[in-house]
């Protein structure tokens, strides 16, 4: 598997510095007591994504044309090898800044090449006896939000700010025979293996925050956000169920889904990452 590329290394010890001691969520929030004060939050937490979508690389050596792969939903539970999440977040009074951290790699065994595209004619194919897909990925959504509901019962913010996804892939496959093209000369081989990466910018804008269950301990963190930039169209939501052991201590699981749409000339034509969560949150 690759690196993170220079860019995104500069942008983890920036957004570190930043936020480093700040708050996390899922992305739920932290709101304090004291209005003029700031409060901070922490998280690490565990999310279990499947991994799906549609990836179009360029022309391999020894090919004249460019193979697309299908990534169908895998089991996660076999196939993460690594998922390293965090996500911060400070507050003063109405005002909040925040950082979601997500760094995984990922085997699948469910994929196929659906087709190879020669110079705009695309073949289909159902020759494919065997595609492996490797995937790294790096994914931070940050930016500022500021309180517009702050009631016994729910407590809201509207947020903005930038989401970057860097994604790296390996893809080996093997097929039953070679591919031939639709022009003189146009072939496709029956395996090989290739490496490609891409990053995508987004500007997103949506909503967080948590409802109040009763006058007890529990709460339903609530986060969902819609964008575009480099991407067609991007989106996230998270829901979940959460409870206060105390003023410093919460623990919650959930549900998290992040998408991004892409037209077919771009390498991450379609992405999404649906999956459970649980994390345990430290308010200071």
């Amino acid at each position: 598997m690759g690196v993170l590329p220079n860019g995104a290394l500069k942008l983890v010890w920036l957004l570190g510095l930043l936020f480093g001691l700040l708050s996390v969520s899922v992305p739920g929030s932290s709101y304090a007591d004291d209005p003029g004060g700031w409060s901070f939050t922490i998280q690490p937490y565990l999310w279990a994504p499947t991994i799906e979508g549609d990836l179009k690389f360029s022309t391999p050596t020894g090919s004249t044309g460019e193979p697309e792969i299908e990534i169908d939903p895998d089991d996660y539970f076999e196939n993460i090898d690594i998922a390293l999440i965090v996500t911060a977040m400070a507050r003063k009074g109405k005002w909040s800044l925040t950082a979601d951290f997500v760094y995984m790699e990922v085997s699948s065994s469910d994929n196929q090449m659906k087709q190879v595209n020669f110079g705009g004619d695309a073949v289909s194919t159902s020759l494919d006896i065997g595609t492996d897909v490797e995937t790294t990925s790096f994914i931070t959504t940050f930016g500022g939000g500021y309180q517009v509901v702050d009631s016994s019962r729910l407590k809201m913010d509207v947020v903005a700010g930038l989401r970057y996804l860097w994604l790296e892939s390996n893809v080996d496959w093997r097929l039953s025979a070679d591919i031939a093209g639709p022009g003189p000369g146009q072939s496709f081989p029956q395996s090989g293996s290739m490496t490609q990466n891409d990053d995508v910018w987004d500007a997103i804008g949506g909503l967080r925050g948590l409802i109040l269950l009763g006058e007890g301990s529990w709460f339903i963190p609530f986060y969902g956000d819609i964008g575009t930039g480099d991407s067609d169209l991007t989106w996230s939501v998270f829901a979940g169920i959460g409870y206060s052991f105390n003023d410093w201590f919460d623990a919650m699981i959930g549900y998290r889904h992040m998408e991004w749409d892409n037209d077919g000339s771009q390498f991450i034509r379609e992405l999404r990452l649906s999956g459970p969560i649980v994390g345990a949150r430290f308010n200071f």
